[in-house]
């Protein structure tokens, strides 16, 4: 082939090629005579996990060889482009068609700028191979790729950050028997707070469902919950726990205090506390003796330990009392109670 055949081969290859490009930015099928289809594909936005990167969205290009019926699209461009008739358009497009089999022939393959290769396989087939770029897509101009590695979240398995986490949490009452002959009972009061809340729904509840004046009659059970109601005023939050001295032996009047007085074996008195344990009763009179309420007892009922406080020989004498030290911390939640009835 000579060189000036080259050159107009090159040239109307160049001009088929450019209508293709130019048709395409507005159509998705783009069939040339004798030849075939062009057909574009959208692809999505995707995310690549191997390389940890963002691919926008893009067109590509197939190529389709049993679409060869002319759908006047090409022709119409001619026409439009060189001022031609459509016969005389559909001829010219005939002629590239040839020259492009011919070069294909000869070379084997076809370069289409902006659209891909054309090429014949083992078989003589006509096959094509689009640039990986895509084609000219105005709708995703200026969008590119962009890295955004995967976090990976990291599971907490540490059996042992579980366990210091549950030795952390607070207790309300806790013994430290460590020392047989000394040992000491500890009250946090950051969880005491806790448990009282819960304390105060409860009597609140008892006080709605049964008044003060038939609160006498209620019967006696064993329940031990080990929690010392009324221990502290809600308002005294001045220390974050509180150290109860070390019980050794309950004091001669707090022995004593566990008789009922025989002299007057009826009388009324102060309820602070109710269904406790021994110890815990014990060291909850002890509180209160040096704080100078030295008529605060332990009382054993039927079922259950009761913290007591004064002997009267009223009614009326013992809601007195209380009324005029609701103010106190510890008698606020109290109530009165008949003795020896």
């Amino acid at each position: 082939m000579s060189l000036s055949n080259k050159i107009t081969n090159f040239a109307n290859v160049t001009k088929l090629e450019r209508h293709i490009e130019i048709l395409l930015l507005k159509n998705d099928c783009v069939i040339v005579p004798g030849l075939g289809g062009f057909v574009a594909h959208h692809i999505k936005a995707r995310y690549d996990e191997q390389d940890g990167m963002f691919l926008p969205p893009y067109r590509t290009l197939g190529f389709n060889a049993q679409l060869t019926m002319n759908d006047s699209l090409l022709v119409q461009s001619y026409v439009d482009a060189y001022d031609l008739s459509y016969p005389e358009a559909l001829s010219q497009i005939e002629e590239e068609v040839a020259e492009l089999y011919h070069t294909l022939e000869n070379e084997g393959c076809v370069e289409l700028n902006g659209l891909g290769k054309l090429y014949t396989n083992a078989e003589r087939k006509l096959q094509f191979e689009p640039f990986e770029s895509g084609i000219l897509t105005p709708n995703y101009y200026g969008l590119s790729s962009f890295e955004l590695p995967l976090l990976r979240l990291k599971r907490a398995t540490d059996a042992s950050a579980i366990a210091d986490a549950s030795a952390n949490k607070h207790k309300v009452i806790y013994i430290d028997a460590t020392n047989k002959k000394d040992k000491r009972i500890s009250i946090s009061v950051k969880a005491f707070r806790n448990s009282a809340a819960a304390a105060a729904l409860l009597a609140a509840t008892l006080l709605i469902a049964f008044p003060i004046s038939n609160r006498k009659g209620l019967p006696e059970q064993q329940v031990k919950s080990g929690v010392l109601y009324n221990i502290f005023d809600s308002s005294d939050t001045s220390n974050a726990s509180a150290q109860v001295r070390p019980v050794r032996t309950a004091t001669v009047e707090a022995q004593r205090s566990l008789k009922k007085p025989e002299e007057n074996p009826h009388y009324w008195t102060i309820v602070l506390a109710s269904h406790v344990t021994e110890p815990n009763a014990r060291a909850y009179v002890e509180y209160f003796q040096k704080r100078g309420f030295s008529e605060t007892r332990v009382y054993e009922g039927v079922g259950s330990i009761k913290v007591l406080y004064g002997f009267y020989a009223s009614q009326h004498e013992a809601y007195a009392k209380l009324k005029s030290m609701n103010t106190t911390p510890g008698f606020k939640k109290a109530w009165v109670l008949e003795i020896g009835q």
